[in-house]
């Protein structure tokens, strides 16, 4: 019997088709990617993981297992551990803003609405695709690219295409399948919607990267 998160990937899978083809993504394997793009988009991954990482202690309060609690209060802490130190590295000596694009500002509101008005199982469906896309597009570089010798953004590829990121998205996918297995079938249905939701939200955060997004007024 396949888990809900099997399920969802077969559903879903044309988003992530979509994503891997991007011309972000090809464009950062290969290395070509330009610099000005690649600032904006750490610029405002900055400001989506400073919401993110509350979101993140919001579904481990929610919760009622303690081993539960901890994967998502410790995920939320390797945000400012370890994220952050990334973006300085890229981002240190550069002209930042503290402005959300348009895609920001929708991706991080919809994820702060899912994890404080939503049941638990709608909130856990809604944050995984950060987990799940990250790494499937990491391995995705990883397995794909030629350069690993002089790719600029190798150090953000490696993170993401890594053993202990992989350990921590297999645990937000158990814990999510968790819930899963004793859900109704219509909450079923809302955790395939935020799921799917979520997935485009991501795609559109890559796109929005790529041409800069600015606010039309």
């Amino acid at each position: 019997m396949s888990s809900w998160y099997e399920e969802v990937s077969v559903k879903t899978e044309p988003i992530l088709k979509q994503i891997k083809e991007h011309v972000f993504i090809k464009e950062l394997m290969a290395g070509t990617l330009p610099k000005e793009v690649f600032n904006f988009y750490i610029n405002q991954d900055t400001i989506y993981l400073a919401e993110y990482k509350k979101v993140l202690a919001q579904i481990g309060i929610k919760c009622s297992d303690d081993n539960d609690i901890q994967f998502f209060l410790d995920s939320a802490t390797g945000i400012i551990n370890v994220e952050n130190a990334l973006h300085q590295h890229f981002l240190k000596e550069e002209i930042t803003t503290d402005e959300a694009s348009i895609t920001c500002e929708l991706y991080i509101s919809y994820l702060s609405r899912m994890a404080h008005t939503k049941p638990l199982e709608e909130g856990l469906a809604a944050v995984l695709p950060c987990f799940t896309i990250y790494k499937q597009v990491g391995d995705y570089i990883l397995e794909n690219q030629s350069n690993k010798e002089n790719n600029p953004y190798q150090d953000w590829i490696d993170t993401y295409g890594g053993e202990e990121f992989a350990n921590s998205v297999q645990s937000a996918i158990d814990i999510t399948n968790k819930f899963a297995a004793s859900a109704s079938p219509e909450t079923i249905d809302k955790m395939n919607e935020a799921f799917e939701k979520a997935s485009k939200l991501e795609w559109m955060f890559w796109d929005s990267a790529y041409i800069k997004e600015a606010w039309k007024i």
